[in-house]
């Protein structure tokens, strides 16, 4: 399943970009996020919890930085988790893409490829589709908050 997300983060596109590649920073941003650690010099290893539909989800594993381009404003991803109570993961390639606006801000696009196996290949896209677009607009409130409190 493929979904863009876009945000707008009160921030210029350095700052951005120095934050959102800060994984212990900005996590607290993620909703759900419960643990993280450094797992190497470019992944982490985490746990999220969520609930999409009727199913409440508890995913292991790693996020890995595949590159990073700070002057394109680009980093591609790959997310690989499990949840071993009800047998279903996940796998997703992520693009994050950075763009300057008019205002000063930064615009934050986020692109996924995301194969979903188990019983989480069960849920229907829509139900998939509605909370990613949730967890989005929370994380880019949450990253605001953080980029305000900071007096970035």
């Amino acid at each position: 399943m493929k979904l863009e997300n876009r945000c707008v983060v009160p921030a210029d596109q350095a700052t951005t970009w120095e934050l959102v590649m800060d994984f212990p920073r900005v996590a607290p941003c993620v909703p759900g996020l419960t643990e993280l650690e450094a797992d190497g010099e470019d992944g982490y290893k985490g746990t999220l919890r969520a609930q999409a539909g009727p199913m409440r989800v508890n995913l292991a594993g790693t996020v890995r930085v595949v590159s990073s381009d700070p002057q394109l404003g680009e980093a591609r991803f790959l997310l690989e988790a499990a949840d071993r109570r009800i047998g279903g993961s996940v796998k997703t390639s992520m693009t994050l893409h950075l763009a300057p606006t008019d205002d000063g801000q930064t615009e934050l696009t986020i692109n996924t490829d995301t194969a979903f196996m188990g019983a989480l290949g069960t849920l229907g896209q829509p139900i998939i589709r509605r909370k990613a677009a949730a967890t989005v607009e929370e994380f880019a409130r949450n990253l605001a908050g953080l980029v305000a409190s900071q007096g970035m």
